[in-house]
């Protein structure tokens, strides 16, 4: 099923049955708007590009770069009534509809903005899909990083990876957004079916949910990085997303049921391809890349001060050995690499776990006490333990 929304959606480019364009917006402004509004991350001008990228980058050098806070299609206030939730997602995608297809014949509101102005054409970023494949067969030819997986998941990948070729030519944020919902998806069927299992009493491990947790929650925010940069600002790109998410997660659902270890194992390619990926892409783009501002969600990701969820999916490593710098966004695209490399490490052993053959997956924290705590505990007994010895001398 998922296949077959995916090459309906591929014919359906490629003969134009979807000829749609970004979707018209407010118009730019460094000022809070509670529905849309683009701003600098940073708060000022994003770098020009470098006098090699000048005549490639033309556009680019005419606009400011400006990343998205929060486009008026998506999200609701809070959450409610399904039937007026659905209703008015209904009301603001139906809007941008109109809008992309009114704007692909020429008509036009006055808050009308040029694609290329706004992310993510503004950035000037590029992926070669064939060196993306090369990377892959030289990572599959070096022992032990080829993922031995079943000939109907290697097919199915195959499939999906051919048609995010075609689908995103061109395109590499649009395919990240694309690729960071569907990577969300098995953490989320991993531990309805975990919930599952402990509810009916086979089987209950929290600390393995506890790591799946863990790792939606870092897909997450590679998801809203990728907006912040404009990913999902086609309509036909959020359809197809939500529907083939949708369809996913049952397929993992019903995967899991039959066997655990081949539904991590499907997981593990796709993770491997999202390491190459963005590899290939952060590499390619190098210097461009360190000439933007990373999105504010991502600084608060990766530098904000209680890291517990960040170390919580990164079995490999004990807790607080890795941060990362967040300086730019070369520096976000590789840290998303490197995330992505510790998400095929983590699927390894839940698949290995899951056949016998290795130790129980838990999460790094177990069994570690924290430092910090520690020395805030250490502290406050300091501190009282002052207070009521100066107390006492003055009562003598």
């Amino acid at each position: 099923m998922i296949v077959f929304l995916v090459l309906v959606s591929m014919i359906c480019c490629r003969h134009g049955a979807i000829a749609f364009v970004i979707p018209t917006t407010p118009a730019l402004s460094r000022r809070h708007n509670p529905t849309s509004s683009f701003s600098m991350s940073t708060d000022q001008e994003a770098p020009a590009a470098t006098t090699s990228q000048a005549t490639s980058n033309n556009q680019t050098s005419q606009c400011d770069c400006l990343y998205i806070e929060k486009p008026d299609y998506l999200d609701g206030t809070r959450p409610e009534n399904a039937l007026l939730l659905g209703l008015d997602n209904f009301r603001r995608q139906g809007s941008s509809i109109l809008q992309e297809a009114l704007a692909s014949v020429g008509i036009t509101g006055k808050n009308y903005v040029d694609p290329n102005l706004v992310p993510p054409n503004c950035l000037g970023l590029t992926l070669d899909s064939e060196a993306v494949r090369e990377a892959e067969r030289r990572r599959e030819a070096r022992a032990g990083q080829k993922v031995e997986a079943n000939p109907v998941s290697r097919v199915l990948y195959d499939v999906g990876c051919y048609c995010l070729d075609e689908l995103f030519e061109d395109r590499p944020i649009a395919r990240f957004w694309f690729l960071e919902t569907i990577a969300r998806i098995p953490y989320f069927s991993y531990v309805s079916m975990l919930h599952l299992y402990e509810s009916f009493g086979w089987w209950r491990e929290p600390e393995l949910r506890k790591v799946h947790n863990a790792q939606e929650y870092n897909e997450l925010h590679h998801l809203l990085i990728m907006e912040a940069l404009g990913g999902n600002a086609r309509w036909r790109d959020r359809f197809l997303g939500s529907h083939v998410a949708i369809g996913y997660y049952w397929a993992i659902n019903a995967l899991f049921v039959a066997s655990p270890a081949a539904a991590y194992e499907f997981m593990e390619l796709l993770e491997s391809h999202a390491v190459d990926t963005y590899s290939v892409f952060f590499n390619e783009n190098k210097e461009r890349l360190k000439t933007l501002p990373p999105p504010r969600v991502a600084r608060s990701y990766y530098k904000a001060g209680n890291l517990y969820l960040f170390d919580d999916f990164q079995v490999s490593k004990a807790p607080k050995t890795r941060r990362p710098p967040c300086d730019s966004l070369y520096d976000v695209f590789k840290n998303i690499a490197e995330d992505e490399g510790e998400h095929v490490k983590t699927m390894k052993a839940c698949k290995d776990y899951s056949r016998g053959a290795g130790d129980i997956v838990v999460s790094p924290h177990l069994g570690v006490a924290d430092d910090v705590d520690e020395e805030e505990k250490r502290r406050a007994w300091t501190e009282w333990s002052e207070m009521v010895n100066s107390g006492a001398e003055e009562d003598f």
